[in-house]
């Protein structure tokens, strides 16, 4: 054969392969408006009904309610008392263990996720920052008459070993033995705590 006539030959095929492909996809695009199991109209429909059940649900008239309080009477004791010993310092309360700790590089996969887990529904109850927004130390204030469950005793745990692993300042205050300002300053910063 000629390089002509081989030449015609490809092109016949490449139209021939072209023209299947055209009518599947015409197939099945007629089998997606007709509600198939597996149409992106009907995952699109799910995500839209979803959602607006989701907001329809949320317009009910007292559903959701203010809390009376933010914070806990023995947390605001511990607020005030970092306020006081650090009042040059950002103070934040009730913040999530995965806003403060990120998962290290290297574990990939569900190796990486099993780690973020562990801290993501977790919470401290303040951070301390420098101006910079450096994380100081991780404070958390404790009840001495609240019963602690064993899963909480296990999560306390937990979190307590991943915040010693990223090697941050962590201190637990019980409010009817409160810290001086001086011994917390010093707790934190360490024996230069007066310098600062």
């Amino acid at each position: 054969m000629s390089q002509g006539v081989l030449f015609a030959l490809m092109m016949a095929i490449l139209v021939a392969v072209v023209s299947i492909g055209f009518v599947r996809r015409n197939r099945a695009a007629r089998g997606s408006t007709r509600g198939g199991a597996d149409s992106p109209n009907t995952v699109a429909q799910w995500t839209e009904g979803e959602t607006t059940r989701l907001l329809s649900s949320a317009e009910l008239p007292g559903l959701y309610l203010l809390r009376p309080r933010f914070l806990t009477k023995a947390e605001n004791v511990v607020y005030l008392l970092l306020k006081a010993a650090f009042p040059r310092n950002e103070i934040f309360a009730r913040i999530r263990l995965a806003d403060v700790l990120q998962v290290k590089i290297g574990p990939q996969g569900m190796e990486r996720l099993r780690a973020f887990r562990k801290i993501a529904n977790q919470h401290v109850g303040f951070v301390v920052c420098d101006r910079d927004m450096t994380i100081i130390a991780i404070v958390d204030a404790k009840e001495p008459d609240q019963v602690i469950n064993p899963r909480d005793q296990k999560l306390e745990v937990i979190k307590q070993r991943c915040l010693q692993a990223a090697q941050v300042k962590y201190l637990c205050v019980y409010p009817p033995q409160l810290p001086r300002y001086r011994e917390l300053r010093e707790q934190i910063l360490g024996p230069a705590a007066d310098l600062v």
